[in-house]
């Protein structure tokens, strides 16, 4: 049966590993061409832009622009792996009538689902896993926050942007593998309940594009308790020093270590009646010291990072296993 699976769904894996050797290639390229126009202090300066391999940077195929290219494709890659694999693999199926075929030759319901999951499943975790170590290297070289900022007339490359923050922390480290096997069991079991591939390719990128926000939205942000930076100098309005290696949550309010409120209301709403209360600044920063609130901003330091991914890789894996379970149940209520 494993052989079955193999030969059902071989010609779409060995595309999409060759789409996905591409883009390694790609990035170990492109990570090479930023490591040597680091090296060249004349690409620090917009004076000599004409400097090899200054000449990188500019026009459509910069290196800024091949990064965001870059960038975007390894966050779409694992909802394509749930619309080209997912959702097609029970629903698709069912609507060629494909399983009925096996079901005939003495192969049960249970060993014609596992056998699917475990060939194509498996095959997309070890691609993934692959990509995401080429990932974390290609990161490392392309944006890395403590090292070289790159300008060439209006482009900057080298932004500050750091692997904890929103836009690196979903393509390294392990949570790239967990993203796309939550979003193979959620299309898998999309398919299995509505039994229409088009309907489940629609629900898995509403589903996966919902969860993945809510996650960098709501979740992420607590798997680990925040640190805090406190505005020390009232006078000089919000403007808190954030690390620059850190995720800034943005400005905040929290009571004094070792202090409470007894109405036992939040700090923010403390503040927000402070601010109701009083129109002027001076008496609203009184108001906050009398409730023991301060002002600041919540950020996760960079040491939060290996933390918060496998929390989060953690919680995502247990969906997957929670709806490939769904799709199991779903496959066995099927009627031959």
């Amino acid at each position: 049966m494993i052989w079955l699976a193999w030969r059902r769904h071989r010609l779409l894996l060995l595309l999409f590993a060759g789409g996905i050797a591409a883009l390694i290639l790609w990035m170990l390229l492109e990570g090479h061409a930023f490591e040597l126009a680091q090296r060249n202090s004349a690409c620090t300066s917009a004076a000599q832009p004409g400097t090899p391999p200054c000449t990188a940077v500019l026009g459509r195929l910069s290196l800024a622009n091949q990064a965001f290219a870059i960038n975007l494709l390894l966050l779409l890659l694992p909802c394509l792996v749930g619309v080209v694999f997912g959702a097609p693999l029970v629903a698709g199926e069912l609507e060629h009538k494909t399983n009925r075929l096996a079901w005939t030759q003495g192969i049960s319901r249970t060993r014609w689902f596992v056998s699917k999951c475990l060939v194509v499943g498996l095959i997309l975790v070890g691609l993934a896993a692959l990509l995401a170590v080429v990932a974390q290297w290609w990161s490392s070289h392309t944006f890395d926050a403590q090292g070289f900022s790159l300008d060439v007339g209006h482009l900057h490359l080298g932004t500050g942007e750091t692997r904890i923050g929103p836009q690196y922390f979903a393509i390294t480290g392990i949570v790239p593998v967990a993203y796309t096997l939550f979003a193979f069991g959620l299309g898998a079991a999309l398919g299995a309940f509505v039994r229409r591939t088009s309907w489940a390719i629609v629900g898995t990128v509403v589903g996966y594009t919902a969860v993945a926000l809510l996650m960098v939205l709501v979740v992420r942000p607590s798997l680990v308790p925040p640190s805090f930076s406190a505005n020390q100098n009232f006078n000089s309005g919000f403007s808190v020093g954030v690390p620059t290696s850190a995720w800034d949550l943005g400005e905040g309010f929290r009571f004094a270590p070792g202090t409470h409120t007894r109405s036992g209301a939040s700090a923010g709403a403390i503040a927000q009646t402070c601010q109701d209360r009083n129109n002027m600044y001076a008496p609203y920063l009184r108001c906050l010291v009398k409730h023991d609130v301060q002002a600041g901003a919540f950020f996760q330091p960079a040491k939060n990072y290996w933390a918060l991914q496998w929390r989060e890789a953690t919680i995502y894996v247990a969906a997957s296993i929670v709806l490939l379970g769904v799709a199991y149940w779903a496959v066995r209520r099927w009627r031959a």
